[in-house]
């Protein structure tokens, strides 16, 4: 395979509607180029009561797992073959690692996260893994 070649999207899913816009992006791409596509999602608890931390995991999960089944019927739709997981810990570190012990050639992360001053604070994501990632980044708005 050519350096060039993309044949392995990487779609990071949040709430907000950028990473969307990303895997529009992906599926276009994706159909252009006979790409196959692997959407992710990273849960993040923070919380340091053990009970209090496996059941907004558990919850969390069960979101993120929602926000890829969507995002598997919009590829499924398309003709895309579609793999997904739901990932936990650091958002940026999670998704550079996963990106290249997956041997994705793309990784597509929108420019932001959830709005206002999380908005600002999760936008240090994208360039977090631009940064960390040994794959090429596109960063969607």
């Amino acid at each position: 395979m050519s350096s060039v070649e993309i044949k392995h999207i990487l779609v990071a899913l949040d709430e907000s509607g950028e990473p969307k816009n990303g895997l529009e992006k992906a599926i276009y791409m994706a159909k252009l180029l006979g790409a196959k596509i692997t959407c992710v999602n990273v849960t993040v608890v923070s919380a340091t009561l053990v009970s209090a931390v496996i059941d907004y995991q558990k919850y969390l999960t069960g979101k993120a797992q929602k926000m890829l089944d969507s995002a598997k019927e919009s590829c499924e739709k398309q003709g895309i073959q579609f793999a997904s997981e739901v990932l936990h810990g650091s958002p940026a570190s999670k998704i550079a690692e996963f990106a290249e012990k997956q041997n994705v050639d793309l990784v597509i992360v929108g420019s932001r996260g959830l709005g206002g001053i999380k908005g600002a604070v999760l936008g240090s994501v994208s360039n977090s893994i631009v940064h960390k990632s040994t794959v090429s980044v596109l960063v969607v708005k």
